[in-house]
């Protein structure tokens, strides 16, 4: 596999979900994974500095390859996602085209352990920053404001708590903005 193809690829591939709500200069599969990569970093760290075994490299890793069979498979909306079988997808292209690195993908798709859970909840997160930046700027994403802020609000404690602290360093500005309030 050519590193610099599967790169390349990644950072020009734009999220569906963005376009298709008008963002023109939507966020990339590529930068996703890297905010995600970075909450998932600071998150792990926050659950060491609590006594929480968990390995922040590991933690890193998983959320920066978490996107990467969209290399192969793109980056569909929501619809192609659930009328097919995704996660199965997923799965099997990252064995065929990373399997030195299944095993890292798929506690984070099953959400399998500490580090799954872990990593499942910083790409979400990450997708609820990038969407509180862009009601910000005057987007209708109130709704998906809300859906993930419902998603992650389920997560086992201390995750919470955490989200707390990430609303308020993050978010206060859209919780607040009119385009949410004209999508409640």
């Amino acid at each position: 596999m050519d590193l610099i193809n599967v790169v390349d690829a990644l950072c020009n591939i734009k999220r569906i979900g963005w376009l298709q709500r008008g963002i023109e200069a939507a966020e990339t599969v590529c930068q996703h994974a890297f905010l995600a990569a970075l909450l998932a970093g600071e998150i792990a760290a926050e659950l060491r500095s609590r006594g929480d075994e968990v390995d922040v490299a590991q933690a890193v890793a998983a959320a920066a390859i978490h996107d990467l069979a969209e290399f192969e498979l793109g980056h569909p909306g929501n619809g192609v996602r659930s009328a097919a079988d995704w996660e199965s997808l997923e799965l099997e292209a990252m064995k065929r085209i990373y399997p030195h690195l299944y095993e890292l993908f798929r506690s984070y798709r099953k959400a399998d352990g500490k580090l799954g859970v872990l990593v499942s909840f910083a790409d979400k997160l990450a997708t609820l920053v990038r969407a509180c930046r862009y009601a910000e700027r005057g987007y209708e994403v109130g709704d998906l404001i809300e859906s993930f802020l419902k998603k992650l609000s389920g997560y086992p404690p201390p995750y919470p708590e955490l989200l707390r602290g990430y609303l308020a360093r993050y978010c206060r500005g859209a919780l607040s903005s009119p385009s949410r309030a004209s999508s409640e």
